[in-house]
């Protein structure tokens, strides 16, 4: 039989260790990694619109191309917020989304238009 005398800083040290590199790696994948850059447009920029492309601005690696709203100020306004949040790049900005579509082929699309804008 092996050493059996476990002293507890051993211990410790070693589950610590462990611990670290398993936070480290997730399903395989290190904590290197770096997901590609998805190109993304926001169609309605309100208040709903605006929240909902920050929250993927935090969590994910986008890049916003393209803002779309029929509200010239919002769109400037949120246009300016973006700009601020991605080292002065702004997006496009287009009043129509079929054009916006169109012309810069977005990766991931949000839509935050108000429920009575959509038809069934």
């Amino acid at each position: 039989m092996g050493n059996r005398n476990v002293n507890r800083r051993n211990f410790l040290r070693t589950t610590s260790a462990t611990l670290a590199l398993s936070a480290l790696k997730v399903n395989g994948v290190s904590a290197s990694y770096k997901p590609p850059t998805r190109k993304v447009a926001l169609i309605g920029t309100g208040w709903y619109g605006k929240s909902d492309l920050f929250r993927l601005m935090q969590v994910a690696s986008v890049e916003v191309v393209a803002l779309c709203d029929v509200d010239k100020h919002q769109l400037q306004h949120a246009a300016d917020i973006v700009a601020q949040k991605q080292n002065n790049k702004q997006p496009k900005l287009y009043t129509d989304y079929r054009k916006l579509l169109d012309e810069q082929k977005p990766e991931i699309v949000l839509v935050g238009t108000p429920d009575h804008w959509l038809s069934y």
